[in-house]
């Protein structure tokens, strides 16, 4: 995983010239590594549904999650949830101060703040939700054996026993996840320390759910590893029309 986060590589507007077919090539095979990550993960999950509830109850003591007040783990969360709508502002507020920028001034182009707001409102937002409401799935807490009321589900399975804000998959672990794409801020060089330093970090955001009691192991896995295929297609498209992108933004603004 961290192979794919540190590997968004230079944009047109980073080096010249750019080499399209080893490029996209690259991002090809990433979306085939990512796409078996999720169909073995769902698998897995499938076949030993057990795997969710084993590691749910790791997490409590009856029917109590014993983290569930923990003072870091709730202030971790806390952070992960105030710090998007401004990490999402600073984002848009980039592009609008490119626009309008003298061209000695800019300093980013638009295509990287873009693509951080697709990768969130595409992941996140629009695929999350959607398979909120389409499978159903009850959160463990909600469960009769952690003291809720419903029955338990395998990942994947459609269930009437919820309606709204249901369990897979976690919304929090598609944001932790959707956070990887601030690496193409970062010099190519440097990408995969800076993966390696911030990957861990935002998975300990996304199985911070789980300690909660408030997702299953699946609901997390794949809740991250669809968000990084959904990137990945998005960054595919946008690496590869940079510079349309970049003059497309530019003109909208001054419109």
């Amino acid at each position: 995983m961290w192979k794919f986060a540190s590997h968004f590589r230079s944009s047109a507007s980073d080096q010249a010239p750019l080499r399209r077919p080893e490029t996209g090539a690259a991002t090809d095979g990433e979306l085939v590594v990512i796409g078996m990550l999720i169909i073995w993960t769902s698998f897995v999950f499938v076949v030993f549904p057990k795997l969710d509830l084993a590691v749910a109850r790791s997490f409590a003591h009856g029917s109590v999650f014993w983290l569930v007040d923990n003072p870091f783990l709730k202030a971790v969360r806390d952070i992960s949830r105030r710090s998007q709508p401004y990490l999402l502002g600073i984002m848009a507020m980039i592009i609008v101060v490119h626009a309008f920028l003298p061209r000695r001034y800019r300093f980013c182009p638009p295509h990287k703040p873009l693509f951080v707001l697709l990768s969130f409102a595409a992941g996140p937002l629009l695929v999350v939700q959607i398979l909120k409401v389409a499978i159903g799935r009850v959160r463990p807490r909600e469960l009769i054996e952690f003291g809720g009321t419903a029955d338990f589900t395998p990942v994947w399975q459609f269930s009437a026993a919820c309606s709204h804000n249901c369990s897979f998959p976690s919304g929090e672990a598609a944001g932790a996840a959707a956070a990887l794409s601030l690496l193409v801020f970062i010099p190519a060089a440097y990408r995969w320390i800076a993966a390696l330093v911030l990957t861990p970090c935002l998975m300990f955001v996304a199985f911070n759910r789980v300690m909660f009691g408030a997702h299953f192991l699946s609901d997390v896995m794949l809740g991250w590893l669809l968000t990084m295929f959904i990137m990945a297609m998005i960054w595919r498209w946008m690496e590869t029309n940079a510079r349309a992108v970049d003059r497309f933004v530019t003109r909208m603004m001054f419109r």
